[in-house]
């Protein structure tokens, strides 16, 4: 029941006035109660119109936002209505109406007026065509050369709009063009008077908003005071943004903008509905898992396919496969626009001080890969998001690398996703340039550990022929994860420590069983070992495992290899082709592969060098060990996002990356005395089989006594213990506690 009597109208103009709801109270009469629900639902009716909320220069998404929220306010049953409209609204973004309607009907399109950006009082209708501005601008002007007070403010404007757009504009003195001095490319500077910093206008471009981008904004502020006056709608509103997730597929769905500012509502959501954020990032990742996945599925389908001129047509029998090539572009240009706008998420929440609130971001993430990209093995790109955060702080990479390890230890985890976990910490180990060498050292020592335990199991099976036995594969997987990670780590292992003893090297400590700190630890038996495991792993991990290891130790290198030679008359096992095991063999970090994202990731990356000289084109080489060269998406943007011929000199994007020292990687820091492969609950599993059975401490045809009282029994030593029984204080609560019990 309402608190006052009659109506309620707002004040202000005659529209407004029309607008107004009517609150029922005990005195308002039936025929008003109707007028009122026929209002109201006039009123729904208006805020369901999507296209509305798109016509920013009438202004009439500020009269359907006060509508929806003087809904909700005043009828809270309209509330899980009005969201649901408002995340619809979302979804669709601008249209406009097809000309030439058949049979009375509707029809719709992308309407190209929501692309337009203004910026400094001009209007571009595409971001290519802004792009292109600035690619004028880099070419106009000679280096070092200021740029007049006109392009200054366009700049400036633009520059507003970078990520760290605010902070870049601090103290700017003027604007000049030069080459950046890591990806030699022609880049804007900043000039103050304590020097320069360059940065980077595609992001800016990227980043500026357009119209429809502004439109979604004010969607999403009417959304998120929705829930702050009704917050029980939270789970509505997920399950509504989930189902209105855009395809990828079709001529509507496959647009790179549609998707670059439906992700941007999602992330727009996320900063300020944290109540949101987890299950959000969850969908959000989910979705991007499945686009990801499709690629690498079209891939083998059109890797072959030769690029056609403009306006040829392509042979019969290729159109199949062009058509294929077309869409596997698209979905790439769509992945790659997804991965910069969570990219950029993450280095606007985390990469500054460390909080609370960083950390829980941090441990969610961390559950949303271990839920979804752990048990997606055909995912090719996604995994990178995790790469970068846990490259912020090591107590990050620590929680990574410690999650990967309970995940490969834990027996009661399926078989698959164990193996998994093993390739993502042999693969990470291998590629994360940031990781010390202290981490690195304790990760091989615990995969060793792991296939030292395995072993005498395995060894068992392999001999007698059983290839398939869950305990056999997850050996060889161990002992194929320790073989990789030593191919990138080999020379770093072998180089002598500061202070160590004089010959005695990391490379020694892992392969050697002399040292008895790390004996349960050492690589060294599981080589030697009866199953030959060198000669049943991947062969390209132990061709280049023998190539690596005989440069610095050739005996056991050409005893590896001749085990190999005289293994090649057997049949050899294809686990890792997935006969076996049902995966394929698969290296999770291989080189990224997206043009623009990839920024965020090559500065932390570590590529395989081979010193030996190889003709070998650096993107075909062995899988797992393929060189990180111009990734394979690297073709003009469609659509929107086209660049302009000639202009892939200055199409170069880069991030503002601290080094790793910065982020606390220094050299001397390593994990933690908690970084085990158990946790602490993982109570029936705790125990080694390393670990040898205690002795019995007597024989069996000894009498067994317990061990006599340490304290005397004799009256003179109980003598308190007597006056305590004897006490009246005693008594009484005897008594007490024996009445209770016969009540009882």
């Amino acid at each position: 029941p309402a608190a006052a009597l009659g109506r309620r109208r707002l004040g202000g103009s005659q529209e407004d006035n029309r607008s107004t709801l009517v609150i029922p109270t005990s005195s308002t009469t039936s025929m008003e109660v109707i007028a009122l629900q026929e209002r109201q639902l006039a009123h729904l009716e208006e805020i369901k119109k999507t296209q509305e909320w798109y016509d920013i220069d009438s202004g009439s998404y500020l009269r359907l936002r006060r509508l929806a929220l003087e809904l909700v306010s005043e009828r809270p049953g309209c509330a899980p209505r009005v969201c649901e409209a408002l995340v619809k609204a979302l979804a669709e973004g601008k249209k406009r109406v097809l000309p030439g309607n058949k049979n009375g009907q509707t029809s719709w399109e992308r309407d190209p007026l929501g692309e337009r950006i203004t910026l400094c009082g001009q209007t571009w209708e595409t971001r290519s065509d802004l792009k292109a501005r600035c690619q004028e601008l880099l070419r106009r002007y000679s280096e070092d050369v200021r740029l007049d007070d006109a392009d200054l403010a366009f700049m400036c404007s633009l520059l507003a709009h970078h990520p760290r757009g605010q902070q870049k504009l601090q103290g700017l003195e003027a604007m000049i063009v030069g080459t950046h001095p890591v990806n030699k490319a022609r880049c804007f500077y900043v000039l103050r008077s304590s020097g320069r910093e360059d940065f980077s206008f595609l992001r800016c471009v990227d980043n500026a908003p357009t119209d429809e981008i502004a439109a979604q904004r004010q969607i999403c502020d009417a959304l998120v005071k929705v829930l702050q006056l009704h917050p029980a709608c939270c789970e509505q509103v997920a399950q509504y943004i989930e189902g209105n997730f855009p395809s990828y597929h079709g001529r509507e769905g496959a647009v790179v903008e549609k998707h670059r500012n439906w992700t941007n509502s999602i992330l727009e959501l996320c900063n300020r509905m944290p109540a949101l954020t987890e299950f959000l990032l969850r969908v959000l990742v989910r979705r991007m898992v499945e686009i990801d996945a499709a690629i690498h599925k079209m891939e083998d389908d059109v890797s072959h396919v030769d690029v056609l001129g403009a306006g040829e047509e392509p042979p019969p029998d290729e159109a199949e496969k062009v058509a294929k090539a077309q869409k596997l572009n698209i979905m790439a240009h769509i992945l790659d626009a997804k991965m910069m706008m969570v990219f950029e998420y993450l280095q606007r929440r985390l990469a500054g001080p460390v909080g609370d609130v960083e950390n829980r971001l941090v441990s969610a993430l961390l559950g949303i890969f271990e839920s979804t990209v752990l048990l997606t093995h055909r995912a090719r790109c996604v995994q990178f998001l995790w790469f970068y955060v846990v490259s912020l702080r090591p107590a990050w990479a620590e929680a990574f690398l410690s999650l990967l390890l309970h995940t490969a230890f834990a027996p009661s985890a399926a078989i698959p996703k164990r193996l998994i976990s093993l390739a993502y910490l042999a693969s990470f180990v291998a590629r994360a340039k940031f990781l010390t060498k202290n981490f690195t050292l304790r990760t091989a020592q615990y995969v060793s550990t792991l296939a030292r335990e395995h072993m005498q199991i395995a060894e068992g099976h392999l001999n007698a022929g059983d290839r398939v036995h869950p305990q056999s594969v997850l050996f060889l997987y161990a002992v194929q994860a320790m073989c990789y990670i030593l191919c990138f780590h080999m020379a770093d292992f072998a180089a002598p420590e500061a202070g160590e003893a004089p010959g005695r090297t990391a490379l020694d400590v892992v392969l050697r069983e002399g040292a008895p700190e790390v004996g349960a630890e050492a690589f060294g038996p599981v080589l030697d070992s009866t199953a030959n495991p060198i000669s049943r792993i991947n062969k390209q991990v132990a061709d280049q495992f023998c190539h690596c290891l005989r440069r610095v130790n050739p005996g056991m290198a050409a005893m590896l290899q001749q085990r190999m030679e005289d293994f090649a008359g057997q049949r050899r096992s294809h686990f890792c082709q997935g006969e076996e095991a049902g995966l394929d063999i698969f290296f999770p970090f291989d080189p990224y592969r997206l043009r623009h994202s990839s920024m965020f990731v090559v500065s932390i990356y570590r590529d395989w060098c081979d010193d030996e000289e190889s003709n070998i084109d650096p993107s075909e080489g062995p899988e797992g060990f393929a060189k990180a060269v111009v990734p394979t998406y690297s073709m003009a943007r469609q659509g929107s996002d086209a660049a302009s011929d000639g202009d892939t000199a200055s199409d170069v994007d880069f991030t503002d990356a601290r080094d790793a020292t910065e982020r606390g990687f220094i050299p001397s820091v390593g994990p933690s005395p908690a970084f085990r492969p158990r946790g602490s609950t993982d109570m029936a599993d705790i125990m080694s089989p390393l670990c040898m059975p205690m002795e019995s401490a007597y024989e069996e045809d000894e009498v067994f006594a317990l061990p006599s009282a340490s304290v005397p029994l004799d009256a003179a030593s109980s003598s308190m213990l007597d006056s305590l029984i004897n006490s009246a204080a005693y008594r009484e609560g005897r008594c007490q506690a024996e009445g209770t019990a016969i009540a009882r």
